[in-house]
């Protein structure tokens, strides 16, 4: 069906050489489990695949992109580079373009995905609701009304996705845990989706409380996980259990009920997806199978390298470079093509025992003129009733058959007003010109529980604004947990701010959250900040009176605090203790000094003890031999840079261009500048490169280019410019000087 639609099928990928942390166990049941569907010799591939580290991937959302042509440069400009998935239309794997810093963004943290204009979300996570969207146009044609059931909707990713592509007449989602259902209502707020009924309620009961509901019914199923075993390693390990065989059948025996319900809430004609990210097939094959025996017919989904003989998708990590997914569509049949539900307005005698009163045309028309005044945002259909306490909620529209699952509503649905004042729920689903810090706060307030708060938290600009954030989760009554404080240390920490970060410490001292080797950490890495050796060796001696046992991190923190006081003695007692990170600032310490052989045995020694050097790492042995004029020397390092797999970046590009520059070499600077394309770090350098070589012409033509590329020039680019010019204008003097005196001669 996917090639019918005029979907490519998904290419091969091209791998890299990288690796992950930790590679996975893979016990001997589950490898025989999986040779028995794939064979020898693609088992090998597959356990080599899933050593690879996961790939980040994103999807826009069409509620919230007004400007889709742009989203890509908007996504550059905070730091990530976007190539197209070939599991969704809207989907993107995301990667971080460029730093001179090296310092990776985070897509969680970005404007973009806190205002849900993209949502983070794993590429083949995004199949379901694709092959989903397909089966319907092709069953249903381009303007049916849709009735839509998420089963297992948490934390939102599909369900926004449903809202977003399928455009759905109603939308019902369901999380039977409390505080994931509140989790999920935050997301699809955020993510501009207003009309959803969140349900929390057992899924098992929803197909008895609303039977031929809904004409699309979405099953992504609780499973064991084998497929996301790039994002976590332990992902296997249960196959190890003495108990594995009982887990696995309580998962299947959950599923198979799960799709008993969604099979009778799904009217005939409807559709059924079933998903799930793991790779066995008592989870994946034989719960389809079951499900056929109860009349439904599979509707083929096409698309190799995926496709089953089934008639599935099944997406293997070593075939597509990406997480494994299983994903199967059924029809429930029908005497004649079904006909939808119409949905109306939801009574508010459905909520009779709750006494709400439906507000009067003219208060409509007031409150609707003072959102679009106040928010520039329309509200969705439906109809507006008040509370006892004036609080004012716009009622979704959903069909009459669900009438039974409305007790189970985690709200009544969208608040408007609170207090006669526009309602945090209502801001968040609006949007519009907020800053990340406001989405964030909305998105704690309206449920995002303690996650969305800490992540509040963690991008506050500065230490007071960390400070504020966290007094704001005591007055939610959230209860702060170890990531809570290390998130408030860390802001100390980049604020330098060593006698702050250890108040922190001794506050989580006296309270019931015992600070951990991430606290400790984070505490000598503020004074190491900011240069305060003494007092950074003696929280790290603290540690032994609290049994807490540094790591690698810990004594690179404790390394910066030495190379910052200049004690690179002290420095290098501590390299068996490093990890890649403080072996990387021992190279870049040695670097700047000029030490270019202690730079060389210590990369040799990081290669030695397994370590896989990164971009960062690379660079700074760029940097040492560059610093000891040996530019062919830092050319290698290039050169075996790419052939690991890795894309040298702006810092990697400069440091060759000063070095080949410096040497004299003008012509491999300005392949090296060609080839890069212009930045403003390295167009500074080739100028003042031109400089030294008394060409004005050459620096003003490059000085000129950054202009024409929209790159603002900073101050030490101009006066590097400066400086060649007033050098050429003072030799041009001296040349006219002895001109006159031949003359004069």
């Amino acid at each position: 069906m996917l090639c019918a639609m005029g979907v490519s099928p998904p290419k091969p990928p091209v791998l890299r050489r990288m690796r992950m942390r930790r590679k996975p166990k893979a016990p001997r049941r589950f490898l025989a489990e999986v040779c028995a569907s794939l064979g020898a010799c693609e088992l090998r591939r597959l356990l080599r695949s899933c050593c690879r580290p996961l790939r980040s991937a994103l999807r826009a959302s069409r509620r919230r992109t007004t400007r889709p042509r742009s989203l890509q440069q908007r996504l550059a400009h905070e730091g990530f580079s976007m190539t197209p998935s070939p599991f969704c239309a809207d989907g993107f794997f995301v990667g971080v373009s460029d730093t001179l810093s090296c310092q990776e963004p985070k897509l969680g943290e970005s404007l973009l995905h806190l205002s849900g204009e993209v949502y983070g979300q794993e590429a083949t996570s995004t199949l379901p609701v694709e092959a989903l969207r397909m089966a319907a146009l092709q069953k249903f044609g381009h303007d049916a009304k849709l009735h839509v059931l998420d089963l297992c909707a948490a934390p939102g990713s599909k369900a926004s996705q449903v809202a977003s592509q399928l455009r759905p007449e109603s939308l019902v989602v369901n999380e039977p845990r409390k505080e994931r259902a509140a989790l999920l209502q935050a997301n699809l707020l955020r993510a501009g989706v207003a009309e959803a009924l969140v349900l929390c309620l057992d899924g098992r009961k929803v197909g008895a409380l609303a039977p031929k509901a809904f004409n699309v019914v979405l099953v992504d199923a609780p499973c064991s996980g084998e497929g996301t075993v790039r994002k976590d390693p332990t992902a296997w390990d249960r196959w190890a259990q003495d108990n594995h065989s009982l887990q696995l059948q309580s998962r299947c025996d959950l599923q198979q009920e799960l799709l008993g319900s969604a099979w009778e809430a799904l009217q005939p004609g409807g559709l059924l997806v079933y998903s799930t990210c793991t790779l066995n097939n008592k989870e994946n094959e034989m719960q389809c199978c079951w499900l056929q025996q109860q009349g439904a017919k599979v509707i083929s989904l096409g698309a190799q390298p995926m496709a089953t003989k089934q008639g599935f998708l099944r997406v293997w990590p070593h075939l597509l470079d990406a997480e494994g997914f299983f994903v199967a569509c059924f029809c429930k049949d029908a005497d004649n093509h079904p006909e939808l539900d119409k949905t109306k307005d939801a009574d508010a005698d459905a909520f009779e025992s709750l006494d709400l009163r439906r507000l009067r045309p003219s208060e409509v028309t007031l409150l609707k003129q003072r959102v679009r005044q106040e928010l520039q945002y329309l509200l969705p259909e439906g109809i507006l009733v008040a509370d006892e306490q004036g609080n004012v909620f716009l009622l979704p529209r959903h069909s009459p058959r669900i009438r039974g699952l409305l007790p189970h509503a985690l709200t009544l649905g969208l608040r408007l007003t609170t207090q006669q004042r526009l309602s945090k729920e209502l801001r968040l689903v609006a949007g519009g010109n907020l800053s990340s810090q406001e989405w964030m706060e909305l998105h704690s307030s309206t449920g995002g529980g303690l996650s969305a708060a800490s992540l509040a938290l963690k991008r506050a600009e500065n230490a007071p604004a960390a400070a504020a954030a966290f007094q704001e989760m005591l007055q939610q009554r959230l209860t702060p947990d170890q990531v809570s404080y290390n998130t408030l240390l860390d802001a100390h920490a980049k604020s330098a701010d060593g006698t702050g970060a250890h108040q922190v410490l001794n506050e989580m001292i006296n309270t019931s959250v015992a600070p951990g080797v991430v606290s400790f950490t984070i505490v000598i890495e503020a004074y190491a900040r900011a240069g305060d050796r003494a007092a950074a060796e003696e929280v790290f001696k603290s540690m032994q009176r609290f049994n807490v046992q540094p790591n690698q991190i810990t004594y690179t923190a404790l390394l910066r605090a030495r190379l910052e006081a200049g004690d690179l003695a002290a420095a290098e007692r501590l390299e068996s203790h490093l990890n890649l990170v403080g072996y990387t600032l021992l190279i870049d310490a040695y670097a700047r000094l000029g030490k270019c052989v202690k730079a060389e045995e210590t990369f040799e020694a990081l290669t030695q003890r397994g370590l896989t050097p990164n971009l960062a790492t690379y660079t700074a042995l760029m940097k040492a031999y560059a610093k000891a004029h040996h530019p062919h020397k830092a050319e290698e390092v290039l050169d075996r840079l790419k052939a690991e797999g890795l894309e040298p970046n702006a810092l990697s590009y400069l440091t060759l261009i000063n070095a080949h520059s410096k040497e004299g070499d003008l012509r491999r600077a300005e392949e090296l500048y060609s080839e890069q394309g212009p930045s403003l770090a390295s167009a500074t350098a080739m100028i003042s490169a031109y400089g030294r070589a008394k060409d004005a012409a050459k620096a003003q033509e490059v000085f000129d280019q950054l202009r024409a590329q929209s790159i603002r020039p900073d101050a030490v680019c101009a006066r590097q410019l400066s400086q060649a010019l007033a050098q050429v204008r003072q030799n041009d003097l001296r040349l006219s000087a002895e001109v006159k005196l031949r003359h004069g001669a």
